[in-house]
């Protein structure tokens, strides 16, 4: 058996804010015994939910991944009070790429932690819808899929614009805690920016009147 004969414990505190001012973050490197690192950023979100003592900390356990893989790689945990509240693994590509919006039409900015990133660096997220009163999260299953999303209130679904060989956009919507993905999606080739907005409009009309008829 390989006796462990030394341990060394490396701490950088940096500082941060939620929305990238004065955001806490402590990174540290660990050596074990295959010699693989550690690496923890701590983001206290005080700035985005006040007075609820909220912290959220990505510890990477594994940074031989690649960002464009979907192996999970990172604990991401929730405090209230230095409490854990809770508790995930996720893939995370890149621990200082992260948002806090609102993706389900209750004014609580969510959370969205990076989860992968294409060649044109289309990002992908991991999605957690917060609740503050009962200081509990909900993971959104499949949002990982969307690259670049965007919430769109006056609708309540999820749009995105992905650039690629011909850029597009796909249209999806929250039902549950798992995403409902409309098969519809349009092209932008950039050479009529009117006729891009004009599809949109009609897409997000054929939307409207599919859900009202499976009310």
């Amino acid at each position: 058996m390989v006796k462990l004969t030394f341990f060394i414990l490396t701490m950088l505190a940096l500082t941060m804010s939620c929305n990238n001012k004065g955001q806490k973050e402590h990174k540290s490197a660990t050596n074990n015994i295959t010699g693989s690192q550690l690496e923890t950023t701590e983001i206290d979100c005080d700035t985005v939910y006040k007075n609820k003592g909220y912290k959220i900390t990505l510890t990477k356990f594994d940074t031989t991944v690649s960002e464009f893989d979907t192996t999970y790689n990172t604990i991401f945990t929730l405090k209230k009070n230095n409490e854990i509240t809770f508790s995930d693994s996720i893939h995370n590509a890149y621990q200082n790429i992260f948002d806090f919006r609102d993706f389900n039409g209750d004014n609580v900015k969510d959370i969205l932690i990076q989860n992968t990133s294409s060649a044109r660096s289309n990002l992908t997220y991991t999605l957690y819808l917060v609740d503050t009163l009962n200081d509990k999260l909900r993971k959104v299953k499949g949002f990982e899929q969307i690259p670049n999303p965007d919430y769109l209130a006056e609708y309540d679904i999820i749009d995105n614009y992905v650039l690629s060989g011909k850029n597009w956009t796909g249209f999806y919507k929250i039902q549950g805690d798992t995403i409902i993905d409309f098969d519809i999606l349009i092209e932008d080739d950039l050479s009529d920016s009117s006729l891009y907005e004009q599809e949109h409009k009609n897409a997000i009309k054929r939307i409207m009147k599919t859900i009202k008829n499976n009310r």
